[in-house]
């Protein structure tokens, strides 16, 4: 069984870590989202486990339109009007380009991508739900359950259940197949 734990709050940290032994005992895969991976670091995860950051999962997320008005085209005309001779000028060029004006650009704009629960929830749906097989979302701690909430018809449409702990047998009400 492939089980993601939400853990954004690091509240029950020893909870998780036994739940996720238990899994990886019975021949399981666990992936456990966190919030802040500091207040990990003393509560190591047993072999075999993954961590996710929440923010690496958005901050990895930029439209296509905005990386295309800011990216593409502008680092498409330097290379195209400033190649031979101007090239070593053009590298320069690009680099200040990137380094002064797209990268403030991105990061400006990346706070509302963090805001939007729409965005977390796609950018949870593509890379957690859509690159692996999830059978099983455990909500780990109290800051979770909003996380859960938003996330419900994204677990649920992904074909895994929410759950409370890993060792529910049965799925919860109005989660009922058959």
């Amino acid at each position: 069984m492939n089980v993601l734990f939400l853990a954004l709050g690091g509240s029950r940290r020893n909870v998780i870590v036994a739940e996720a032994e238990e899994v990886i005992a019975a021949g399981g895969a666990v992936t456990v989202l966190v919030g802040k991976p500091a207040k990990w670091r003393n509560d190591r995860l047993p072999e075999g486990a993954d961590m996710m950051e929440q923010r690496r999962l958005v901050r990895g997320y930029r439209p296509a339109a905005a990386r295309l008005l800011v990216d593409r085209i502008p680092l498409f005309l330097m290379r195209f009007f400033l190649r031979g001779p101007l090239r070593g000028f053009g590298a320069r060029l690009q680099s200040f380009y990137r380094r002064r004006i797209a990268r403030p650009i991105h990061h400006r704009l990346l706070g509302l991508y963090q805001r939007n629960p729409a965005k977390a929830r796609s950018a949870v749906h593509r890379d957690l739900l859509g690159r692996r097989s999830i059978d099983l979302v455990v909500v780990g701690d109290a800051e979770s359950m909003v996380a859960a909430s938003e996330l419900r018809d994204v677990v649920v449409g992904a074909g895994a259940r929410l759950a409370y702990t890993a060792a529910q047998e049965r799925p919860p009400a109005g989660q009922v197949r058959g």
